[in-house]
């Protein structure tokens, strides 16, 4: 009988930033004028709304693709927004943006078939330095969930069932010209190749993942090795997060911007259909003069 299991990947949720992803149910804590408790629930931008019935809308139909079988959950890192851009944050207090990337995890775990999960450490200056944020998330899960897998590293390679993914939050970029697009994700798969194909006691991976740019795009490398012919994939993935001020300036104004995760499914030692789940999104104000 097959083996059929599902890997998710998903990045840059960018939780405490006021375009990023936010649970409306989540409860931050607070203090009244004199100093007892008062927790209350944000009140979410329009944008945050529809961020996140997207991201539901993500998690309902990776479960109707994995039809029961076991998820594998990839998070490509930051999770929270850090504190080095405050003009762009719901709340400046570190413990808050960690309640939020906690809750922004929580709906997957509501299925018992996503038993396990693995975290990559982001960008210092948004996981307040040396992983911090996924370290806290990944432990406060475990306490949640004792019964699930967790873990958090900078970079790792996972054998499932005999397809190697290899994944991590930095990577190359989209490129700089719709023409020249995926260029340097192409090059960075070819140099992950052959730089691994120099050391004959490790393999390159069948799948690469990367974070941090925000952008979708997908590589595919064939290789003839030795009389054999290997397939590589490497993907850079869209976030759950809008653009800031300083993300405008990065990107050069980007007039689209995609959000979204990606499922992929294997089967025993095969990679089976891979199943993008997103939409596009022209960023741009129109009007009429």
């Amino acid at each position: 009988m097959i083996r059929r299991r599902v890997a998710v990947i998903q990045t840059d949720k960018h939780g405490g930033h006021k375009l990023g992803l936010c649970s409306p149910e989540v409860v931050l804590p607070a203090d009244d004028e004199i100093g007892r408790p008062a927790p209350y629930t944000p009140d979410l931008t329009a944008f945050q709304k529809v961020l996140w019935n997207w991201y539901l809308d993500d998690i309902e139909a990776v479960m109707r693709f994995a039809a029961g079988d076991e998820v594998v959950l990839f998070d490509l890192g930051d999770q929270t927004h850090g504190l080095k851009y405050p003009e762009h944050l719901m709340t400046t207090r570190l413990a808050d943006q960690i309640i939020i990337a906690v809750a922004n995890e929580m709906p997957w775990f509501e299925f018992d078939n996503v038993v396990k999960a693995r975290f990559a450490k982001g960008t210092g200056s948004h996981v307040f330095g040396q992983g911090s944020a996924e370290i806290i998330i990944t432990e406060q899960l475990r306490a949640l969930y004792p019964e699930r897998d967790f873990r958090c590293l900078y970079h790792g390679v996972a054998d499932l069932g005999g397809v190697t993914l290899d994944w991590a939050h930095h990577g190359p970029g989209p490129g700089i010209r719709d023409w020249t697009r995926g260029n340097q994700v192409r090059y960075h798969l070819r140099d992950l190749v052959y730089r691994q194909r120099r050391h004959a006691e490790h393999w390159p991976a069948r799948l690469y993942v990367r974070g941090h740019r925000h952008s979708w795009v997908r590589e595919t490398l064939y290789e003839t090795w030795q009389g054999e012919e290997y397939i590589y994939d490497l993907f850079t993935l869209p976030s759950y997060c809008g653009l800031g001020d300083y993300g405008q300036q990065m990107l050069q104004s980007l007039p689209f911007q995609s959000y979204g995760l990606v499922a992929i499914e294997l089967l025993d030692g095969e990679v089976g259909r891979i199943k993008p789940y997103m939409r596009v999104q022209d960023i741009r104000t129109w009007e009429r003069l």
